[in-house]
């Protein structure tokens, strides 16, 4: 049976990931800062291993990953997930607010490539996920400090593709549309096409199946956000920010 890791696991899309995972008898291991919540996600099946781990820590999250394919074998799929959300008004900007979402959301990433890659490309085989979000595909209100961390991902996935998918990593970037989630609850604006956590795990399992580099959803809103890349730059902000109550001059 295949071992998936996966960090931010305890809760929100990490959890759900974890827990549909064990019910389909995969192995799974699970990373968080939370013990109590890993020590939740345990079925008793012996294809657990829950490690507490902060993912901004590459030598602790190093170590993390080496005890994981110790305890189940070496990890086939990893789902990188860890991350923070914090709404931001950029009339009152603070540095460390957005270095945390930085080091949280991408360097969180990059600290888990190492021993995943050294691994995988001795094997020839694996596939790594990068959670980013539909908010990395342009600016959004809010989303100053969040959204950049998301933008990079994908070109972080974008650029690893050429590297590793000869070496057998096949790369994926994960790109949802709003979750409910302990992050998205902060918001105080309506959110369409808003989906459930275990919706979105479902999605992303059936989206590492395929041939895709980029899994979105819910299609219907993802579709829409898509069509926003496009838009002249002016239409964009006077359609948005009416959307969202930024009114554009």
């Amino acid at each position: 049976m295949p071992h998936y890791l996966v960090t931010g696991a305890s809760s929100g899309i990490g959890a759900a990931l974890a827990t549909a995972l064990l019910r389909r008898g995969d192995k799974v291991t699970a990373i968080a800062r939370r013990q109590d919540r890993l020590a939740a996600l345990d079925d008793g099946s012996g294809n657990f291993h829950g490690s507490a781990c902060d993912v901004t820590d590459d030598t602790a999250l190093a170590t993390a990953i080496q005890n994981a394919a110790d305890r189940l074998g070496p990890v086939d799929c990893a789902i990188l997930n860890a991350g923070m959300y914090v709404p931001q008004d950029s009339l009152k900007i603070d540095p460390a607010v957005y270095a945390k979402h930085m080091d949280v959301n991408y360097m969180g990433v990059v600290n888990a490539l190492p021993p995943l890659i050294t691994g995988m490309a001795a094997r020839r085989s694996g596939q790594i996920a990068f959670v980013s979000s539909v908010a990395g595909w342009r600016g959004l209100p809010k989303a100053a400090a969040y959204g950049p961390t998301k933008a990079a991902l994908i070109s972080l996935a974008e650029s690893m593709t050429f590297d590793l998918a000869p070496r057998g990593i096949d790369v994926k970037v994960i790109c949802p549309g709003f979750v409910r989630t302990e992050s998205t609850a902060v918001n105080d604006y309506e959110m369409p096409g808003l989906i459930s956590a275990e919706t979105a795990a479902a999605e992303i399992l059936k989206g590492l199946q395929t041939d895709n580099f980029m899994i979105q959803f819910p299609k219907h809103f993802t579709r829409k956000m898509g069509l926003l890349r496009w838009l002249p730059d002016r239409t964009f902000f006077k359609l948005v920010g009416a959307r969202t109550g930024h009114p554009q001059p």
